[in-house]
């Protein structure tokens, strides 16, 4: 299994190869640089990198990685982020790390330069808002990361808008008037609908209400996170993809995105 990491400036992605590397570490994958040749811009070497594997490939870098991934066992790539992310479609993340989620080739490792980098890993975040197609996630959490000594924090943001429509969505009971055991019976069929981790690792559901992305934020910097990991669903137009859409700026460590299929409602 191999976590593949786009590398398109030495000296610029320096804290991109050290999140992936150590994030590949804990999850016991290998690790390899990819460069996509551009005319005109120079191509690093495996020295520039502190001894990272590189290869360097041609033609369009959408069909060029979605080839590569294709030949190989990959669970993730890593991309960087600039560090002002637009407003443009594609949000700052780049056309080539969309195109590779929207067509489901791999999860997707987003690092911005200033993020708190990934070392051991004792805590991510995994927002989820109650739905199966978000919790895609959470399954990608507890397959690659979940292990003794580390926290998965569920973090369930409330709203107060429209509840999730899909067919086996587990939403937070209404804020109001609701007593102390409700709550409890709702976290504990949260934490068995959507964590299956056999290897230890402690899971904790939190649950805050306001802005999804300000409080995913707030939550991960204020309490160490190292990863956020997030399901990706095709669009920032609205809903969760809107929220990614906001933390690509906001976020205080590493994105990890999991491309998912919305069931039908």
């Amino acid at each position: 299994m191999t976590l593949l990491i786009a590398v398109a400036d030495a000296a610029a992605d320096q804290e991109l190869v050290a999140s992936a590397r150590a994030l590949a570490a804990v999850a016991s994958w290998e690790v390899r640089g990819v460069h996509v040749r551009e005319p005109g811009i120079q191509e690093p070497g495996s020295a520039d990198l502190e001894g990272l594997e590189l290869t360097a490939i041609d033609g369009d870098p959408v069909e060029a990685l979605s080839r590569l991934a294709g030949g190989a066992s990959v669970d993730a790539f890593a991309f960087g982020l600039s560090c002002s992310c637009g407003t443009g479609p594609a949000a700052g993340m780049g056309h080539v790390a969309e195109a590779l989620l929207n067509s489901h080739v791999a999860p997707v490792l987003l690092v911005r330069p200033g993020m708190r980098r990934v070392s051991g890993l004792k805590r991510l975040y995994v927002p989820l808002e109650g739905s199966p197609s978000t919790s895609a996630a959470m399954r990608a959490a507890d397959d690659a990361l979940c292990a003794r000594g580390r926290e998965i924090v569920m973090l369930h943001v409330v709203t107060g808008g429209d509840t999730p429509a899909e067919t086996g969505s587990l939403p937070a009971p209404r804020m109001t008037d609701q007593e102390h055991y409700e709550w409890s019976a709702w976290q504990d069929e949260f934490t068995m609908r959507f964590s299956t981790c056999p290897e230890g690792g402690r899971h904790r559901v939190a649950v805050r209400v306001g802005d999804p992305a300000g409080i995913i934020a707030e939550e991960a910097d204020k309490n160490g996170a190292e990863l956020i990991v997030l399901s990706w669903s095709g669009s920032f137009e609205s809903g969760h993809g809107a929220v990614i859409k906001e933390l690509l700026n906001a976020a205080p460590c590493p994105l990890l995105l999991v491309p998912s299929d919305a069931p039908a409602v």
